[in-house]
């Protein structure tokens, strides 16, 4: 009886044995096929391109990427000059507006982060101080609003 239940396991045992190191069995194959030949690509050499003209190409494709990064980059930098000259002339000419840029930038990282607290129960803030910042937040806007619009008028009325 123990012969009975071991002889299937024997003779499956049997031809995984037959089948040689480092390949696989196909069962429409009439041959191990060698796993190697699947699992690597053959070199240029083989496949009938020259090794110097591979070489070539690629040199000349990392070049032509090269000079577009570079072409990028410098777009990129002139951009953010132009941006960062803008900001600072807008400072420059309203204090008010500066105070008021500043106030709209943490009162949208509060908010954000209070989001993060209720939607993930992650607290990158503490949640009552953030809640008094933005009222805080909140009246310096009020104040820095209040003053460019003064000034405004003021400046109309000396015009006229």
């Amino acid at each position: 009886m123990a012969e009975s239940v071991n002889r299937p396991y024997k003779e499956d045992q049997s031809t995984v044995s037959e089948t040689p190191r480092g390949s696989f069995r196909d069962p429409d194959a009439e041959r191990p096929v060698p796993v190697r030949r699947i699992m690597y690509r053959r070199p240029p050499s083989e496949r009938g391109v020259d090794y110097t003209t591979f070489k070539a190409a690629f040199a000349s494709a990392v070049e032509e990427l090269k000079q577009e990064i570079r072409e990028q980059h410098e777009q990129t930098r002139a951009q953010i000059q132009t941006v960062r000259r803008d900001v600072l002339d807008a400072i420059k000419a309203s204090p008010a507006e500066y105070v008021k840029l500043a106030c709209e930038f943490v009162a949208l990282f509060l908010v954000f982060s209070l989001a993060v607290r209720f939607i993930l129960k992650i607290e990158l803030v503490n949640t009552v101080f953030a809640l008094f910042l933005l009222t805080a937040l909140a009246v310096y806007w009020a104040m820095a609003r209040w003053k460019q619009e003064s000034d405004e008028r003021n400046h109309r009325k000396s015009r006229t």
